[in-house]
């Protein structure tokens, strides 16, 4: 299903093409700079945050679901298996917690959907200042 580490195919395919857009490149960003400072828990719920935006996201256009994710993007399978009508989607909140990650028992069952890559944006900001304010 997915190629072996480090995967060429996945950096080109998945996240340049993505990473030359500003809005997605925000939110990317913003999920870095959050993790300075950050306690161990912090760090492993930043994780999973990007895990499911700049690896498995997905965000919903004119009411049509639509891969942004790199690990959705480098996966013909991923793909086909977004569109099956199998998986769930489900509004991303980066304040909840976040299922277990995984890659190795097959594609994913759920998807966090993403009104927008600057309302995920501030949304994460949001989260952020939680971190740096230690609250």
């Amino acid at each position: 299903m997915y190629t072996p580490e480090p995967d060429i195919c996945h950096e080109i395919l998945g996240h340049v093409p993505m990473l030359v857009h500003p809005e997605f490149a925000d939110l990317a960003q913003v999920i870095g700079l959050a993790s300075l400072g950050a306690s161990d828990k912090e760090i492993w719920h930043l994780t999973k945050l990007y895990w499911y935006t700049v690896e498995f996201g997905t965000i919903e256009e004119n009411n049509e679901v639509k891969a942004f994710g790199a690990g959705i993007l480098s996966s013909f399978g991923e793909l086909q298996h977004i569109k099956s009508g199998k998986p769930t989607f489900q509004n991303l909140d980066p304040f909840a917690q976040l299922p277990k990650m995984s890659y190795k028992d097959g594609f994913q069952n759920m998807y966090f959907l993403c009104q927008s890559f600057s309302d995920t944006a501030e949304k994460l900001r949001s989260y952020a200042r939680t971190i740096h304010s230690g609250n």
